[in-house]
C-alpha cells in the first residue's frame, strides 16, 4: 500500500511534465497537418499546360557566343556551395561563409555564390561582385534549380511527385523572381527526365557538370530539341574543408569586369564554358591550392564563314566537336588548335577539349538561327485554360468528398462508443 502510495505521488510530481509534452506533441501534429495542408493546396492549384512539339536549330545564320572575345579576361565562378543555414539541419552544417571564402580564394576562384536551400545568403552583399543566389526545391527526387540573380525565395514546390506540369510551373514561377534559372543536377535521382528536357522551356543554364553528377546526355536532349540551353558548372560541395569536394567543376566566364550585370549577361548569352579539373583522391588541400594555379584555358573559339576554329593554352590530348543527339561529328588529337567545317545539316556543334592529366573542358554550343538579331529561346508551354479548372475541380471535389466520409465515420465511431 506504501509503495503504490509512492507511485501515485511519483506519477503526480510527473504530470506538469507529461502535460506539456502532449501539448508540444499536438502543436507539432498540428503543424505537420498546416504544412501538408498547404503542400496539398499546391498540387490541387497547380495548372496544366499545352506544350507544343519541339523544334531542332534551324537556319542559315550560326551564333557562336565566343566570337566577339578579344582579351584574355576570364572569371573562374562556383555558384553551389552550401553554408550553415536554418540552424544546421540542412547539408552543409560544417561551412562557414569565412571558411567557404577562404578555401576559395586560395583555389584561385573570382568569386563563389553560395546556395543555400531555400534561403539567400547575404554574405558580402555590399560588393559589387555579389550575386543573391539559392538552391531551390525540397522534393524527394531532387528536382532542384539554382537561381541566379533572385530578389526573394520562392516557396512553392512539389515535394512528392513532379510531372512534366509541375515542373514547367515552378520554372515560370522562378523566373518572376531571378535573373536566370538553371536546372540543378539533372540526372541526380532522376531528378528530370530526358522527356522532361525535350519539352521544358523557360529557363537558361544546366549544371551539366556537377561534383555528384554529369548530365552531358540531358544537355544534348536539349540542344537537340532546340532549346538554347548554356553549361553551368559547379562544384556542390556540402563540405569545404574535404579537399575532394572542391575545386573540381567550376564556370569559366569571360567579361569585361566582376560587376554583377555584366557576369549575368554573359552566362546569358552563352560567353562562358564548363570545367572539369581532374581530382586526385584526397589530395592534400595544399597541393591543390598549387595545382590549381596552372589550369589550361581557352585562348581563342572563332568562326570563319562555316569553319569554327578553336584554340587552347596547352597541347590537349583531343578535341572533339559533338552535334546533333550527341553524336561525334569530328576528332584532332594531339594539339592545341583544331577546326571542323560546320555543315548545313548540323544544327548545333558543341566541343569538348581533353587534356593529357584527365581534365576537359566544355565549349557552349553554336547554334543555328533564322535571325540573329532576334536570337530568342524556344518557348513551349502555354496554360490549358479548360484542362486546369477540369483538374482543379476534379481534386477540390475529390478531397470534399473524402473530407465527408472521414467526418462521418467518426460520427459512427463516436455513436457506437457511447
Amino acid at each position: 500500500m506504501q509503495l503504490d502510495c509512492l507511485f501515485l505521488q511519483q506519477i503526480g510530481k510527473l504530470m506538469p511534465a507529461i502535460k506539456i509534452l502532449t501539448l508540444t506533441g499536438r502543436l507539432l501534429l498540428l503543424v505537420l497537418i498546416l504544412v501538408l495542408l498547404l503542400i496539398l493546396s499546391f498540387y490541387l492549384i497547380a495548372p496544366s499546360y499545352h506544350f507544343d512539339q519541339p523544334k531542332p536549330f534551324s537556319g542559315h545564320e550560326l551564333y557562336n557566343p565566343y566570337q566577339q572575345i578579344e582579351t584574355p579576361n576570364w572569371y573562374k565562378y562556383n555558384f553551389q556551395v552550401q553554408s550553415k543555414a536554418w540552424g544546421g539541419i540542412t547539408d552543409g552544417r560544417l561551412n562557414s561563409n569565412e571558411l567557404i571564402d577562404s578555401i576559395y580564394e586560395a583555389l584561385g576562384y573570382d568569386h563563389v555564390a553560395t546556395s543555400d536551400y531555400q534561403k539567400i545568403n547575404r554574405y558580402k552583399s555590399d560588393e559589387r561582385a555579389f550575386i543573391p543566389t539559392y538552391e531551390h526545391g525540397y522534393g524527394i527526387r531532387k528536382t532542384h534549380q539554382v537561381c541566379l540573380g533572385a530578389s526573394q525565395v520562392l516557396w512553392l514546390d512539389y515535394p512528392f511527385y513532379q510531372s512534366l506540369h509541375h515542373k514547367q510551373h515552378i520554372i515560370n514561377k522562378l523566373n518572376d523572381n531571378c535573373e536566370l534559372v538553371a536546372i540543378a543536377h539533372p540526372r541526380l535521382r532522376n531528378g528530370y527526365t530526358f522527356e522532361d528536357l525535350k519539352y521544358l522551356s523557360g529557363y537558361q543554364l544546366m549544371e551539366v557538370l556537377n561534383n555528384l553528377r554529369v548530365s552531358l546526355d540531358h544537355w544534348d536532349t536539349a540542344l537537340s530539341n532546340g532549346h538554347r540551353i548554356y553549361i553551368l558548372s559547379n562544384d556542390d560541395a556540402h563540405d569545404v574543408s574535404n579537399t575532394n569536394e572542391v575545386g573540381r567543376r567550376f564556370t569559366m566566364i569571360h567579361a569585361d569586369n566582376q560587376d554583377r550585370q555584366n557576369i549575368i549577361s554573359a552566362l546569358d548569352r552563352g560567353v562562358a564554358y564548363g570545367m572539369d579539373f581532374i581530382r586526385i583522391n584526397d589530395e592534400p588541400m595544399l597541393d591543390k591550392y598549387e595545382r590549381s594555379k596552372s589550369i589550361p584555358y581557352l585562348l581563342s573559339a572563332k568562326l570563319d564563314a562555316d569553319t569554327f576554329n578553336i584554340k587552347v593554352s596547352e597541347i590537349a590530348d583531343s578535341l572533339r566537336f559533338i552535334g546533333q543527339n550527341g553524336k561525334r561529328l569530328h576528332v584532332e588529337a594531339n594539339t592545341s588548335s583544331a577546326c571542323y567545317f560546320i555543315d548545313i545539316t548540323d544544327t548545333y556543334v558543341r566541343t569538348e577539349i581533353y587534356f593529357k592529366d584527365g581534365s576537359v573542358i566544355y565549349l557552349n554550343p553554336v547554334t543555328r538561327h533564322k535571325d540573329l538579331d532576334n536570337l530568342e529561346r524556344q518557348s513551349l508551354a502555354s496554360i490549358n485554360v479548360a484542362q486546369t479548372w477540369l483538374f482543379r475541380s476534379g481534386n477540390i471535389l475529390l478531397l470534399a468528398i473524402l473530407i465527408f466520409f472521414t467526418i462521418r465515420r467518426q460520427s459512427r465511431s463516436k455513436k457506437t462508443t457511447e
